[in-house]
């Protein structure tokens, strides 16, 4: 594993634990992960903000590792809602948070499984309670391509909040504004109009991944 990568993106606790794992990849990524999520939850309050995950702490007990150093304010293996195709029994469930300088913590839940591990962040632990959440894999059309990921992953969210809400699809749309040149995190609109619903939307690969509170 390239040690000048690890020291640009992690801290050097977080390196040990990642050099100790089992599975040093799974845990590389579960602090990616983390990290990432936290930024998407304090750039919609602070967009001001950058990203600088090798100042920024996560502190979460990982499935691969039993390291001293690797502790989180909750741990346990209980799945929340999980509505999408790809969430599997086997997938564990770990509370942390992220301990970023000049900031509250950022409280996320992290989600392990053997395929992917994925995260979302909230601005406390008993949030994370309240989140539905899902995974899907992009479908292959007969050309052998894949479809838009960030497309996809938009139809899913909208699927999923109509059953929720108990809506048809066509009265949701999920929309991007800009503000100046700067694109901000998606919008839910019902019926034309922007609805109190905070959402996210992340894609990686062949996985999409979307969020909701519920």
């Amino acid at each position: 594993m390239d040690s000048r990568f690890l020291k640009k993106i992690l801290t050097d606790d977080e390196i040990e634990i990642v050099n100790l794992a089992e599975n040093s990849d799974t845990a590389l990524w579960s602090f990616w992960a983390c990290k990432e999520a936290a930024y998407k939850v304090i750039k919609k309050s602070h967009n001001e903000d950058s990203f600088m995950p090798r100042r920024w702490s996560v502190n979460i007990r990982l499935q691969s590792t039993k390291h001293p150093a690797s502790s989180g304010t909750e741990s346990n293996d209980r799945l929340i809602n999980n509505i999408g195709q790809h969430n599997q029994p086997q997938t564990s469930y770990r509370k942390g948070q992220v301990i970023i300088p000049g900031r509250e913590a950022v409280s996320v839940g992290l989600f392990s499984h053997p395929s992917y591990v994925h995260c979302v962040g909230a601005d406390s632990l008993s949030t994370l309670d309240y989140l539905s959440w899902g995974i899907d894999i992009l479908p292959q059309r007969e050309d052998g391509q894949n479809d838009n990921p960030s497309s996809f992953a938009r139809q899913c969210l909208v699927r999923s909040l109509a059953g929720f809400l108990h809506l048809n699809s066509s009265d949701i749309k999920i929309r991007r504004i800009k503000k100046g040149t700067v694109l901000q995190p998606p919008s839910v609109y019902i019926g034309g109009k922007r609805a109190a619903i905070d959402v996210s939307l992340s894609h990686d690969g062949r996985f999409i991944a979307y969020t909701f509170i519920s």
